[in-house]
């Protein structure tokens, strides 16, 4: 695959959301009406809501989520926009919070330790959640500094998707 062809890149993509179900039709559209209506950022609010957004224990586990795979999408069509989405780095950064996350609800478990030290691992726990969430949707927030960067990964969302609606469109019948 030569990776400079956008126009290969794009139909691959939008092939690869259907075939590989990352995406059923329904999902295709509504994305779809969200991107053209309300922008690329609110598209990404409403899929990590309707896509479920769950963080796994396990990166490989995560990278199998709906929203991972579009995101690994996305990040691909951005080697034409901004080269800044990281997804892989993105994935590790995300993995290794949710790990300790992790860690310090065990450790809320636990219980010898003080009230005292709970609320503050509780505390400790908001900001890595908080954290997490800002390191997912990072991407998403600096596009919008660069106007032509922001429209035109708009217009390639849109003709992944819109060609993505097609071919599963073409798949049902």
């Amino acid at each position: 695959m030569q990776s400079s062809n956008l126009e290969h890149i794009i139909n691959n993509t939008a092939f690869e959301i259907v075939d590989k179900k990352i995406l059923g039709k329904n999902e295709i559209d509504k994305l779809l009406g969200v991107l053209t209506n309300d922008g690329v950022y609110a598209m990404w609010v409403y899929a990590c809501d309707k896509l479920e957004l769950k963080f796994k224990k396990d990166k490989d586990e995560l990278r199998d989520t709906k929203i991972f795979k579009l995101l690994e999408k996305i990040s691909i069509l951005d080697k034409f926009v901004t080269k800044e989405l990281d997804y892989d780095g993105l994935v590790e950064k995300i993995d290794k919070l949710t790990k300790e996350i992790e860690e310090l609800k065990n450790k809320i478990k636990n219980e010898s330790i003080s009230e005292n030290n709970k609320q503050e691992l509780k505390k400790t726990i908001e900001n890595l959640e908080s954290k997490r969430n800002q390191q997912l949707n990072d991407y998403f927030i600096n596009l919008s500094q660069n106007l032509d960067n922001l429209l035109f990964l708009k217009n390639l969302l849109e003709r992944v998707l819109v060609y993505a609606r097609y071919h599963a469109k073409a798949m049902e019948d």
